[in-house]
């Protein structure tokens, strides 16, 4: 079976305008200049897969999943969509994409309730009374949303809306998801009822999904993580592969038996934090293994201890840390 989605080698160019000076006529003297929003980006997404699309402001993200959904026609390469142009075949493959943009771009009608906005999609999709009926009672159980949906949209929380955005997107059940921002802003429950909705459809319906995010607890339901940067892919593997690569040190926190306070151990590594009895290091992966470590750990003056690996916000951080010292040169590349 081929794979739900195939971007290869695609590239989109924007021209913008810059004024070359200040004054009353600056603005007839510009310069323009071409920006490369994508370069040559090339990814696939397998059926049922989940993938995370990762990168700063300015990466090319917004501009990759308007190529994807037919909103914008690459300047070069190709892209395919189950099997459609996504630009040429729009009317078609409407009927098995869904889009859910997050808070800055919603469907709902701000003075009706959420199920109005429900019955609408079901008419333009043309899902039968009986599928709308089943459909829209399992969304109010996977959803938690059986208190609100019927009230108007305005009075609903940020969260609330969020869902029902969602509903309100998959409602015709399509092969294809994409959701771009969809947890900014949003409170953890709520979140928590996201996540968990994509999960569920992946393994109910077989659904794909393509999720942008900043919020790095989300990236924990990708089974792949897609990076770019500059408009080019800079990343493409598991998060495994990411966190192997820019760890660098794992995390050892040491809890002292009362009265004591460390002083007399020779620590090694970096120290993140310390205070009075606690102390959090980083050290390499390879101490794991020095006698150093097996001394302190098996002390009668050691409490406790914990190891740990960093958070994958401080492994992206580093990520990016790397490549802005090596001038955006090397690329990781874990195609699987």
């Amino acid at each position: 079976m081929p794979n739900a989605v195939e971007v290869e080698n695609v590239s989109k160019r924007f021209n913008t305008y810059e004024n070359k000076d200040t004054g009353l006529f600056s603005s007839f003297r510009r310069k323009k200049k071409v920006v490369r929003a994508l370069d040559g980006v090339s990814f696939s997404i397998k059926h049922g897969e989940i993938v995370a699309l990762l990168g700063r402001n300015g990466s090319g993200k917004s501009t990759m999943i308007k190529t994807i959904t037919g909103i914008l026609h690459p300047d070069a390469g190709r892209v395919r969509v189950l099997g459609l142009d996504p630009w040429r075949d729009r009317q078609k493959i409407t009927m098995d994409i869904g889009v859910v943009f997050g808070a800055t771009h919603p469907q709902l009608y701000w003075n009706l309730p959420p199920v109005d906005t429900f019955e609408y999609v079901r008419d333009v999709y043309g899902v039968s009374q009986k599928d709308y009926n089943e459909r829209l009672k399992f969304f109010i159980g996977l959803l938690d949303i059986s208190k609100v949906y019927k009230k108007q949209t305005r009075q609903l929380s940020l969260g609330e809306r969020m869902k029902c955005e969602m509903v309100a997107a998959l409602l015709h059940f399509p092969k294809f998801v994409v959701m771009d921002e969809p947890t900014i802003g949003v409170d953890l429950p709520a979140r928590i009822g996201i996540k968990r909705a994509v999960r569920e459809l992946r393994k109910r319906y077989g659904m794909t999904f393509l999720i942008t995010t900043h919020v790095v607890d989300d990236i924990s339901m990708a089974d792949r993580i897609v990076m770019l940067e500059r408009g080019k892919k800079i990343f493409d593997g598991k998060q495994e592969k990411l966190r192997n690569t820019f760890r660098e040190y794992i995390i050892l926190e040491v809890k002292f038996a009362d009265g004591e306070s460390g002083k007399g151990f020779r620590m090694k590594g970096r120290v993140i934090s310390s205070e009075p009895g606690r102390v959090k290091l980083g050290i390499l992966p390879s101490m794991l293994k020095d006698e150093w470590l097996r001394k302190l750990i098996t002390s009668d003056k050691v409490e406790d201890y914990r190891i740990s690996e960093p958070g994958l916000s401080s492994i992206l951080a580093r990520f990016y840390s790397s490549r802005d010292r090596k001038g955006n040169e090397a690329d990781v590349d874990a195609d699987e």
